[in-house]
């Protein structure tokens, strides 16, 4: 690049980069590739220089960053110099890639196609595999990542919709919002003018990934179908193993006890107060684990961890200490002019980044809008979700003013997988609420809770509805009382509520 940028925009262009990138990897010739989505890192600007302090479980590596050699999408070289008298060298900064193993992806899936129909052919001798295909269509919301088919014998068929991708490779927990649509569109197009019937989805997953979905399918309408789940990857002779229904709903879950909130040291929490004070837009939260983080407008900036304050945008942590004052406060600066409705620089990281976050600080104050009754009285924001290894963050848990409780899933944008991330959380609370554990480890203390199930609310802005949610709700179980919440296009200026529906669908 020409020209001699300062230590601070260099600082600024690595860490927006970072932030645009899923899986940033770092290059450095000779050493190893460090993945830096799983690893922590500081980029602090002392005494005219700028060092980037890098460290996983692997990895210990501190440079002074002293210009960017090149900048492309996806791609940024920078210079840094070796502390003593080493010779100057290069990083390299790029988005993961697919690896070569990875292009074979399409003779992989035509292979487990024959793997598929063998297995069925074993399974149900007495069935005829009328169609088996991977080829994706867009305009039904069909993915090419998994394969699906109909089998029939004489007038009942079955769905079935499988993958014989590892568990690192794809995200088991999609395939049950996908095999509901295509088992929905072969009744719709395959019922043979009504003389068949499609009883139900078999679905066929990799071993040791089945967990989210055996939860899923016991909240299911029972009367909408009929639901067998297959394990795959075992040994020659028992490749095929069958689960039993008795499996469906049997969630392994904990509840993150709530915990008060540790204060920071006193000089630490008087730079803080300061910049808060200084900047009405931030917002200081506690997290039901008691660790206090402050934001602007959801996108979190700041986290008191065990070793103090650590601030930056992302898995950045520069210690907050009296000569990185200064930095926190450019960066808050920085956040409240990009981060806010009336921005010029709606294309800005700052601005684009976690919109969901950004809803959640909004609706949170303003509950009553989405549903009669909620209050903003007692609220909790991105509570743990833990269900064997699978942990997600609730958007908001509350209760409604007859101590119902209600769960509140957030999206800004078209997600299909919306009603089903929206039950994990629901039949958790559900679970924890039926055995007492939510007030006995804190939560809604000096609160009359209702027995009755929670209220399940989805929000997103009303022309953000995918158009497959409204077919996945109609098959949830009719003891989940869903209701969605459009809100206006515009909803970074003021929430308004432009549509509302009960119901799981027609």
């Amino acid at each position: 690049m020409k020209g001699v940028l300062p230590i601070e925009q260099i600082k600024e262009r690595i860490e927006l980069f970072l932030l645009e990138q899923s899986r940033p990897l770092l290059t450095e010739p000779g050493r190893d590739v460090v993945d830096l989505s799983s690893s922590s890192y500081s980029l602090s600007t002392q005494y005219d220089k700028l060092v980037w302090h890098i460290w996983n479980e692997n990895t210990n590596l501190v440079r002074q960053i002293t210009g960017i050699l090149s900048a492309k999408p996806g791609r940024l070289e920078l210079r840094y110099q070796r502390f003593g008298k080493g010779p100057a060298g290069t990083l390299i900064l790029a988005e993961s890639r697919a690896m070569p193993e990875h292009l074979d992806r399409r003779s992989r899936r035509t292979q487990y196609l024959r793997t598929l129909r063998r297995w069925l052919h074993q399974l149900f001798p007495e069935w005829k595999v009328e169609e088996l295909t991977t080829e994706a269509d867009l305009a039904r919301t069909f993915s090419g990542r998994y394969a699906r088919g109909l089998m029939a014998r004489g007038t009942q068929a079955w769905a079935v919709i499988g993958s014989g991708e590892q568990a690192d490779d794809f995200r088991s927990d999609d395939i049950l919002a996908y095999g509901l649509l295509w088992l929905d569109w072969l009744r719709t197009h395959h019922s043979s003018g009504g003389s068949r019937v499609v009883a139900g989805l078999r679905i066929f997953l990799p071993r040791d990934t089945a967990e989210v979905t055996l939860n899923r399918l016991a909240w299911l309408h029972p009367q909408a179908g009929k639901w067998e789940l297959f394990e795959t990857g075992f040994e020659v002779g028992e490749e095929v193993r069958r689960r039993d229904p008795a499996d469906f709903g049997n969630l392994k879950t904990r509840l993150t006890p709530l915990t008060k909130p540790a204060m920071p040291a006193r000089a630490v929490e008087e730079t803080m107060d300061a910049i808060v004070s200084a900047n009405p837009e931030v917002e200081t939260r506690s997290g039901p684990d008691g660790a206090l983080s402050w934001s602007v407008r959801g996108l979190v900036f700041a986290r008191h961890t065990s070793q103090g304050i650590v601030f930056g945008l992302g898995r950045c942590e520069t210690p907050l200490q009296q000569e990185t004052a200064g930095e926190l406060k450019e960066l808050v600066g920085r956040m409240v002019r990009v981060r806010r409705a009336d921005s010029t620089e709606v294309t800005h990281p700052l601005y684009r980044l976690q919109p969901e976050r950004w809803m959640e600080s909004m609706v949170s104050r303003q509950l009553n809008r989405l549903e009669p009754g909620l209050t903003a009285g007692i609220v909790y924001e991105q509570v743990p979700a833990v269900s064997g290894t699978a942990r997600g963050l609730l958007d908001l848990l509350t209760a409604n003013a007859s101590g119902r409780l209600a769960v509140i899933e957030l999206k800004a944008s078209e997600d299909l997988q919306l009603p089903l991330q929206a039950l994990d959380y629901w039949m958790r609370v559900h679970w924890h609420h039926q055995r007492g554990e939510l007030q006995r480890e804190g939560y809604f203390a000096g609160c009359a809770l209702s027995p009755q199930p929670p209220l399940l609310l989805l929000v997103s802005p009303a022309l953000q509805f995918h158009s497959a949610c409204e077919v996945i709700l109609r098959y949830l179980s009719p003891d989940i009382e869903v209701v969605r919440v459009g809100l206006n296009e515009d909803w970074r200026r003021a929430v308004k509520v432009v549509s509302r529906q009960a119901g799981r669908g027609s």
